[in-house]
């Protein structure tokens, strides 16, 4: 028996209760696919924090996909993260096609394509380097989506902030009144804050530089005083359906960083409308031809609401959302947050931290990334996961526990 096949059994052995998900991927796409979550190397730059964290959201969805093949880093699949998944009862595709340098997995996309494979893209790959034959989804129609400069095609006027592409020379020359919003607008995607920058002070105009992006043409934006900043989830099937998945607030760091959310698929009468916006919004995506998830952002201030990015793919709160309601069906509490938290020890040795949290019925792991398979690069291992709780204290009070204990969330 097969090393995957002896820990199937020793699985059902222990007669563990399944957390199944409310969509997986062939509910949305049908079958014969490879879900590909893998960001493009040259994109890095435009997206939040080290390559560790980045390789780690290719673990992400895993337990949210069914039997489809995954592509992913190998140090995201190890027996350990893998053995701890099935402990909580989450269900892992067998066929994972893994990588561990950025070369291996440009080779690995040759391959598949040889093998006439399609693959379900998370983000745009370049097709001088990629393969276009090898995407489910037009590159063109993917490359579009993720492109900040599409928002006003695809969202309401009323709903999208004042905006204007001025180029780098033009903003120091007129000098827009502050604060403004810069985003990239050389149609690469941007994720976690990154590509955006806040300009409160006009010495930060002249610190940007070509690692911000094409500076021929930036998007400059109104900056809106928000009471909350919240994001809607939807996803659309090959059949057209249009499912609203539900919301997320997001937790930033002083940059602005995205490092977590609290998600709930509950919807309050106060956010009614903006469901009702997101559900219009999906469906302009949907018309273009998209299948598959997204997550929109929108600022509320007072009875205004602004849709200020479109994040159309796999968002860090879907998972959590797929499987809220199992969650509560299992646990009971109805409190969840999605964290990435960092371990500094051995990976071995987080295994039994987590453990812990598990039979506390207080954490359900989604991705383990073990620093090991980066040597010299002198980083912490990567966790995410959900933090459950009868109430935001409780959920707050778990993490405080965990971070003294050595896993603490991602500053």
């Amino acid at each position: 028996m097969g090393e995957t096949a002896q820990q199937l059994k020793l699985i059902e052995d222990q007669q563990v209760e399944q957390i199944r998900p409310s969509y997986c991927m062939h509910d949305i796409y049908g079958k014969g696919f490879i879900y590909n979550p893998k960001l493009f190397a040259d994109d890095y730059q435009h997206f939040a924090g080290d390559l560790q964290s980045l390789e780690a959201l290719t673990g992400r969805e895993l337990s949210v996909i069914g039997d489809m093949p995954v592509i992913c880093h190998a140090g995201a699949v190890t027996k350990q993260a893998l053995s701890l998944l099935r402990k909580a009862g989450l269900h892992v595709p067998t066929v994972q096609y893994t990588y561990r340098t950025d070369n291996e997995y440009l080779q690995l996309l040759k391959k598949l394509d040889k093998k006439k494979k399609k693959l379900i893209f998370q983000y745009p790959h370049p097709q001088e380097e990629v393969p276009p034959n090898l995407s489910w989804i037009e590159p063109e129609l993917l490359a579009y989506l993720c492109d900040k400069r599409s928002i006003p095609d695809l969202v309401p006027p009323e709903n999208v902030p004042k905006r204007k592409k001025m180029s780098l020379k033009q903003i120091l020359e007129e000098k827009p009144e502050l604060p403004i919003v810069l985003k990239t607008g050389d149609g690469r995607p941007t994720s976690g804050g990154c590509g955006v920058l806040l300009v409160e002070e006009e010495k930060q105009l002249y610190e940007i530089d070509e690692s911000f992006g094409d500076l021929s043409e930036i998007i400059v934006e109104e900056w809106i005083r928000y009471d909350e900043n919240i994001s809607v989830h939807y996803m659309v099937s090959k059949n057209g359906e249009i499912n609203f998945l539900g919301k997320s607030e997001q937790v930033v760091n002083k940059e602005g960083c995205f490092r977590g959310s609290w998600i709930t698929v509950d919807v309050e009468d106060k956010i009614a409308d903006i469901v009702e916006t997101g559900y219009i919004v999906m469906k302009n995506v949907a018309e273009k031809g998209y299948v598959g998830v997204a997550g929109f952002d929108v600022l509320i201030r007072g009875d205004r609401y602004y849709f200020i990015d479109l994040n159309i793919r796999f968002n860090a709160s879907t998972c959590g959302l797929f499987l809220y309601h199992e969650l509560q069906k299992k646990y009971g509490k109805a409190v969840v947050r999605l964290c990435n938290l960092e371990w500094e020890k051995d990976f071995i040795q987080i295994v039994p931290v987590i453990e812990k949290y598990m039979s506390n019925n207080q954490f359900v792991p989604l991705s383990l990334l073990d620093a090991s398979y980066f040597p010299g690069e002198n980083r912490p291992s990567k966790v995410i996961g959900l933090v459950i709780g009868d109430s935001v204290n409780e959920v707050e009070s778990v993490m405080d526990l965990m971070a003294n204990e050595g896993l603490y969330p991602r500053e």
